[in-house]
């Protein structure tokens, strides 16, 4: 089965993501959030280590003022995982430290939406913020209805929050994964159902925005269709493989 294209909202300008909580207005937990800034600078310079440090910092510092149950831990979880993802790319495949470091990103993953959960309340984004992150190491280690589980629940979250109606590249991202853990569990019709659900979005999305969208943006949103359409070809051959061209039914229009 060929590689598809898995979507973690990683290079998406619409992330829900919101981590970055007011602080008490106190000199220490200002001084934090400069630390947290530093920590999440060294990731962004390739200094994965360095910012595990100061990110381990962080969270004792955000614990003992807040308890372990807040959105700033949760938040602290969430960059620790991106942390130990990041630096996961230092190692090649199937090593020891690859497979230890994604283990610590994911472990960090499900913290930071646990935490989430308990603080925010279990329909709030960030918790879906989170989940997707560790539907997207799930699968990546081919734990598929592990990873079906969590995407499914962060798109419950999703269309709880924006609506079942509203067209969001968030939404469609997850429709796009599931479609994927579908395929790899042959469930092809699901997977028909959900890579065409994204393909829905993306395009209207695309319609929507293409008059007031800079060509950067335009580019993207074109982008983000190909990778659609490319897993929906990934799913035609593998179910034509596995079942025959007379019962594989896609049915996305290009």
């Amino acid at each position: 089965l060929q590689d598809l294209n898995l979507n973690d909202d990683t290079n998406n300008n619409n992330n829900d993501r919101n981590f970055e909580l007011d602080v008490d207005n106190n000199n220490t937990m200002l001084d934090v959030k400069d630390l947290s800034q530093k920590a999440q600078n060294y990731v962004q310079d390739g200094e994965y280590d360095l910012a595990l440090v100061l990110f381990g910092k962080v969270m004792a510092m955000y614990i003992k003022a807040y308890g372990k149950i807040h959105p700033l831990v949760a938040g602290t979880y969430h960059n620790l995982g991106i942390a130990h993802s990041h630096r996961a790319g230092l190692f090649l495949n199937d090593t020891s430290p690859k497979k230890y470091a994604l283990k610590q990103a994911l472990q960090c993953f499900q913290a930071a939406a646990r935490t989430a959960r308990d603080s925010l309340g279990k329909d709030h984004p960030n918790v879906a913020v989170s989940l997707v992150k560790v539907g997207f190491l799930l699968l990546r280690s081919r734990q598929y209805q592990q990873a079906r589980v969590t995407f499914e629940e962060a798109l419950r979250i999703r269309l709880s929050y924006f609506g079942n109606d509203y067209p969001h590249l968030l939404i469609a991202n997850l429709h796009n994964n599931l479609g994927i853990c579908e395929l790899y569990l042959h469930n092809f019709h699901k997977s028909d159902k959900h890579l065409n659900r994204a393909l829905e979005i993306q395009r209207s999305i695309l319609y929507t925005e293409r008059i007031k969208s800079t060509e950067e943006q335009l580019r993207l949103r074109l982008l983000e269709i190909a990778d659609t359409l490319s897993n929906l070809g990934g799913l035609g051959l593998e179910w034509t493989r596995k079942e025959g061209p007379q019962k594989a039914g896609i049915t996305s229009k290009a």
